[in-house]
């Protein structure tokens, strides 16, 4: 019986030590000091997750959380992502992915309040330009995500002529598309992912989409017909902060001191913060599209991939 109980033990203490070194190799967190305009330099939780299978170096996903963390926490205790990001790993690993995810309102106090939220595409940018130092990561085949907040970060890369070429392709999930940039022809290809019963509408999307397609961008825009915001079927109204505003009259930013609305009317900042801004929110958590969504995402960097 104690010769029984010891080959138990010892089998258990072997299939811990195999976990804990997988867990080890395959999950790494870090915490790097990063900046951008509103906090300068803060700490921001970083987690990397590695495929187990295939051979290195992997491709590389960069995946930014929306304005709700109700995902993955990330091991150390230091750091926290949202749904999206948490199922995109679980996905992205399979197909042969190297995932990282970052905390970009660590120790920030921002309580909801939109105006207070990073640009976390500087982050995001700031991790991509530092791969050259891993290399089990392909710096050659980085690309970038995100749901909500994180989706109106991708979209922030459209800002930036240049830096944008270092990305392989780009996918917002719901991101608001109520302003953007004046349409130009971008090299790097672009998926945008909508609810078609979002509280933040798909129609600005559209037009942007259409618009920058017209000047020769790889634009692709994918519509989720039953979906809100969550990519859920359970959509509902609720009270709470959102930048929807002026979504029947998006706003094309040709400079800051240069923006008009689609139908030619010149506005300022001022106009964005009192019309855009709003307090119809929505709720419903469902997520019954959002693995598609995620799928959808995936198969379209596969086709950008080398």
């Amino acid at each position: 019986m104690k010769k029984i109980l010891y080959l138990i033990f010892v089998s258990i203490l072997l299939i811990t030590q195999f976990y804990s070194t997988a867990f080890a190799q395959n999950i790494q967190t870090s915490v790097f000091k990063l900046a951008e305009p509103k906090y300068g330099k803060t700490k921001v939780p970083v987690q990397l997750n590695l495929p187990s299978k295939g051979d290195a170096p992997y491709p590389v996903i960069i995946a930014q959380h929306g304005s709700g963390r109700d995902g993955l926490k990330f091991v150390g205790g230091k750091g926290q992502t949202d749904v999206y990001s948490t199922r995109l790993i679980t996905k992205a690993n399979k197909r042969g992915y190297a995932v990282i995810t970052l905390d970009a309102f660590y120790r920030k106090d921002i309580n909801g309040n939109k105006r207070k939220q990073p640009w976390a595409f500087l982050y995001a940018r700031t991790i991509r330009d530092s791969l050259s130092n891993r290399p089990q990561l392909d710096e050659k085949n980085v690309f970038y995500t995100g749901f909500s907040y994180g989706g109106r970060m991708v979209l922030s890369e459209l800002y930036r002529k240049s830096n944008i070429k270092r990305w392989k392709a780009l996918a917002a999930s719901e991101p608001d598309c109520n302003t953007f940039p004046a349409p130009r022809k971008v090299s790097v290809p672009l998926l945008i992912l909508k609810g078609g019963e979002s509280h933040y509408p798909p129609e600005p999307c559209q037009i942007m989409s259409s618009l920058y397609k017209k000047v020769g961008s790889k634009f692709e825009l994918k519509i989720f017909p039953k979906s809100n915001h969550y990519f859920s079927h359970n959509g509902r109204s609720s009270k709470g902060p959102a930048f929807n505003g002026c979504s029947k009259n998006p706003i094309i930013i040709y400079s800051k001191d240069n923006m008009k609305t689609v139908n030619g009317k010149k506005v300022g900042a001022k106009y964005i913060s009192e019309e855009c801004f709003t307090n119809k929110a929505g709720a419903g958590k469902g997520r019954e599209d959002l693995d598609d969504a995620i799928e959808s995402v995936l198969d379209f960097f596969d086709r950008y991939r080398k």
